[in-house]
Parts: structure tokens; C-alpha cells; sequence
């Protein structure tokens, strides 16, 4: 608990951290993705509050999550050496259906709103810090050997993949119009 005498202090790390954690606790994440989605969201909730004791706390969690991480990151890179075109095709499944681990809370959907505007969590976020890393790790563009079937799943990726960059570019836009409006009355 943050020892803030500020009540703004107080309710961003209440606000945050409800957020943040409540996802957690009713589905845990089982993909890299979802373990890589986790950890930004822990880390960049840390650093929304301002409070240095909830920030360090935070990033205890997103380290944590990040072993979860790299653990399924090394078996989906050994499934890509032993069964390149069905672990393509989960791949992008997993891209294409992905959603955070905590969709199944009642309310998330406002909740996720909140993280996007904060800039805690957001579809920009989504596709530079999860998924083309995950995607560049495992060389999937590069990647020989596939049947038909696991280039069509690789063609499918890379249309997912694309898809959201100019709604992301827009909210990313329609963010800093919203905080430079919202600076400009408060000065």
C-alpha cells in the first residue's frame, strides 16, 4: 500500500492494481502471449501509479510472469523444429483469437478501456511488445519447411498481424489529442 498522503496517489494505485491483478486471479494466461501480455500490463501498471512501493511490487509480478513467458516461448520454439506447419497454424490461432487473460471478469471490457487511455495496455502495445517480438524469436517469416497448409496459416498471421497497425496509429493519436486537450484546461 502506498504511503502517498495525496488521495490522487492513492486511487491511481487502487485503481491500477484492481485492475491489474483482478485479471490474474480468474484466468491465468497459457500462451506466450498471453504470459508477455501480462507482464507489460503488471510493469506498465507499476509505473501509472507513481507510488514506488506499488511499482516495485509490480515488477516483482512481471519478472515472475516473464519466466512463465520464456517457458512456453522455448516449447513453442521447439514445436516450430519438430512440427513446423501445425505449430504454425496454432500460432495463428493463438494471434488471431488472442484475448488478455482477464476477459472472463465482469466489467473487463471498461476495464480495458481505462488500461488503453492510461496507456498501460493498448492494441499499439499489443503488436510492437508482444507479438512481433514473439513472432521475430521464433523466425516464423523466415521459417522452411512448411506443407501448404502451414504456409497458408504463416499467409493468415501476416494478414493478422498488419491488420490492427492503422486502428492502433488512430487510438495512439486520439490519446495524445485527449491528454494534450485535458493538459490544456488544467494549465
Amino acid at each position: 500500500m502506498p504511503s502517498s498522503s495525496s488521495g490522487r496517489g492513492w486511487r491511481r494505485w487502487r485503481s491500477a492494481t484492481r485492475a491489474s491483478t483482478s485479471r490474474c486471479s480468474t484466468s491465468a494466461p497459457t500462451s506466450p502471449s498471453g504470459e508477455l501480455a501480462t507482464r507489460v500490463s503488471h510493469r506498465n501498471t507499476g509505473r501509472y501509479t507513481e507510488e514506488p512501493i506499488a511499482e516495485k511490487l509490480l515488477q516483482r509480478v512481471a519478472k515472475d510472469e516473464n519466466l512463465h513467458m520464456i517457458f512456453y516461448r522455448n516449447i513453442i520454439a521447439a514445436a516450430l523444429e519438430l512440427a513446423p506447419s501445425q505449430t504454425m497454424r496454432a500460432i495463428t490461432d493463438e494471434v488471431v483469437d488472442f484475448q488478455m487473460p482477464g476477459k472472463v471478469i465482469p466489467g473487463f471490457s471498461r476495464k480495458a478501456v481505462q488500461m488503453a487511455k492510461a496507456g498501460i495496455y493498448d492494441l499499439r502495445i499489443h503488436h510492437d511488445d508482444i507479438v512481433t517480438p514473439l513472432l521475430r524469436q521464433w523466425g516464423v517469416w523466415e521459417l522452411e519447411g512448411l506443407d501448404a497448409e502451414g504456409e497458408k496459416a504463416r499467409d493468415e498471421l501476416a494478414q493478422a498481424v498488419s491488420a490492427p497497425d492503422s486502428e492502433a496509429a488512430r487510438f495512439v493519436e486520439r490519446r495524445a489529442e485527449a491528454a494534450a486537450k485535458k493538459a490544456a484546461r488544467t494549465s
